[in-house]
């Protein structure tokens, strides 16, 4: 009886996570949306803890973000790309890691392709692999794309994996021309497919779009991706079965959660597998 009860009292947890999730990234979306064709959003204030520019619009949606995640009653520890961590309380219970405007490059430029990220950790497995509940709004597409410890969800929909076609649509990030001469080589002789590159600017949207086949692959080799930027769909990909990994093939569970970490390089999407022991061998 003791043992059902305790997985009772987690379930709820769960569900109560996901709730959570959705309610405070759905407003956030929201509040962005508003905000649009505000002035002076573009305007650059100084630089984030993740490292990138920091504009008034980012700090104005991290602010509307954490002051709903204080309203939660949650015991929080947050980390967020613009102020790092933020305490709720002094012994957290949870970890949130947030990204409050994915792609805001786009959103000052008034071009509609943008994200934000909400995802729940315990913080006594603070680790990239390890989420409890999280949910990504497509900004202007009005999606939302939410998980739990069982199921994907799109717009509260369950999201079962498919039979994936491929289309030759990829993602790409990087800094090395030669690279993207290598994935085209590859991917038209051993996949039989044209390629189309796509780079869309939110790095959180085209991963997700790798996860539900929308696009074939996400790749980010920069060395600059964050954990913030691809926490939950990275979750999502595991949750669909589809494959996520660094591109030499190191786990991604050992990336901690506690604090803002970079991936050296990460993909995602149909056929990756192969698609990186090609590489190898092209080396």
């Amino acid at each position: 009886m003791f043992l059902i009860y305790i997985k009772v009292i987690k379930m709820n947890i769960d569900t109560e996570l996901l709730g959570i999730a959705r309610k405070v990234v759905g407003e956030t979306a929201g509040f962005l949306r508003d905000a649009f064709y505000d002035e002076d959003l573009e305007q650059i204030v100084g630089y984030g803890a993740g490292g990138d520019t920091t504009r008034k619009i980012d700090l104005l949606a991290e602010k509307y973000i954490i002051d709903l995640l204080k309203n939660t009653g949650l015991d929080l520890m947050i980390i967020s790309e613009e102020r790092g961590e933020v305490k709720l309380s002094d012994k957290p219970r949870y970890i949130a890691v947030i990204d409050p405007l994915d792609g805001s490059l786009n959103y000052v430029s008034k071009i509609p392709l943008a994200a934000v990220s909400l995802v729940f950790y315990s913080v006594e497995k603070p680790f990239l692999t390890k989420a409890l509940a999280g949910s990504i709004a497509n900004v202007f597409l009005k999606e939302q794309y939410s998980f739990d410890q069982k199921h994907v969800y799109l717009n509260g929909a369950i999201v079962n994996p498919r039979e994936r076609r491929f289309n030759g649509l990829i993602s790409i990030y990087t800094e090395n021309p030669y690279f993207i001469q290598k994935i085209r080589y590859i991917v038209e002789k051993y996949f039989n497919s044209k390629v189309k590159f796509r780079t869309l600017g939110s790095a959180s949207i085209e991963a997700i779009y790798a996860c539900i086949n929308r696009i074939d692959l996400f790749i980010h080799n920069t060395g600059k991706l964050r954990n913030f930027d691809v926490a939950g769909s990275i979750e999502i990909a595991y949750r669909l079965s589809v494959d996520a990994l660094k591109l030499d093939e190191t786990p991604l569970n050992n990336i901690r959660v506690d604090k803002i970490t970079m991936i050296p390089s990460l993909g995602i999407g149909l056929h990756l597998r192969e698609l990186i022991k090609k590489l190898k061998n092209s080396s």
